[in-house]
């Protein structure tokens, strides 16, 4: 049985299929992320399907918030896998659409009012602007309010740690303990209730900056010092990861768990 033949792509199609631009490639093949499987007798480049499967893999991860850098260490580990990675790009890709969709839902009712009425509800356009995302340049002023340089490198290093598997695993037990944490906020501090939701948010943050201890006290008082001043960078769902209800809940029950 003769074997399939190796589809073959010029970089002028190969960007066209994917919707990565012929300078990004470029790029990519200069540091090494992702290298051509081919190349002519004259030296252009050729990709094959297996460059498609690698091309997604770059531009998920991208999208997931990873840093080229972060992108060709994970993709260069071992223990990487295509399966398990595509399954957790699905549910980022998920979580993105449900963005997208509360940010239609927002412009359709902005459209609405101005078709029946006249005019523009403001608030419901901000609103939108909100769930579409917090802009960069927001961010990046959030985060020089807050870090230093040196916090930066830090938390870089943090996630260097994590494969993509490990980070949406992390997030995933994150979201699962404050949502435990919400349903208790009534819960006495002392009791044991409290001290094992204490506990068990000690022990995750451990995880994720062991090495790197010095940083609570500072992300402690970037979130405290933003609940008061509205600054709280939002998620993209368009809302803080949490509100200040459970930080002064776990603070309490924390500072008992230690006293005792």
């Amino acid at each position: 049985m003769s074997k399939p033949k190796i589809r073959q792509y010029r970089v002028k199609e190969f960007a066209a299929m994917t919707k990565v631009t012929i300078r990004a490639l470029h790029h990519y093949d200069h540091i090494g992320l992702l290298r051509p499987s081919r190349r002519t007798e004259s030296g252009y480049r050729l990709y094959t399907d297996r460059d498609l499967v690698r091309i997604q893999q770059i531009v998920t991860l991208k999208f997931m918030g990873f840093s080229l850098e972060n992108i060709k260490e994970v993709l260069a580990r071992p223990q990487f896998a295509v399966k398990k990675a595509l399954r957790i790009q699905v549910a980022a890709v998920r979580e993105e659409i449900e963005r997208l969709r509360k940010a239609a839902r927002a412009l359709e009712q902005v459209a609405d009012v101005l078709e029946k009425e006249n005019r523009i509800d403001w608030k419901k356009l901000i609103r939108s602007m909100e769930v579409i995302q917090m802009s960069e340049e927001t961010k990046k002023e959030w985060t020089k309010k807050f870090f230093t340089e040196s916090d930066m490198k830090e938390f870089e290093e943090i996630g260097k740690k994590f494969t993509p598997e490990m980070m949406q695993d992390y997030q995933n037990r994150w979201t699962q303990l404050i949502a435990e944490v919400q349903k208790n906020l009534d819960a006495d501090p002392a009791g044991a209730v409290a001290q094992d939701l204490s506990r068990r948010w000690s022990e995750l943050l451990a995880q994720g900056y062991h090495g790197h201890e010095g940083l609570l006290p500072k992300i402690s008082q970037a979130y405290c010092a933003s609940w008061k001043t509205g600054e709280m960078p939002v998620a993209p769902g368009g809302k803080p990861p949490f509100d200040e209800r459970v930080w002064e809940f776990i603070k309490k029950a924390g500072e008992i768990r230690k006293a005792k």
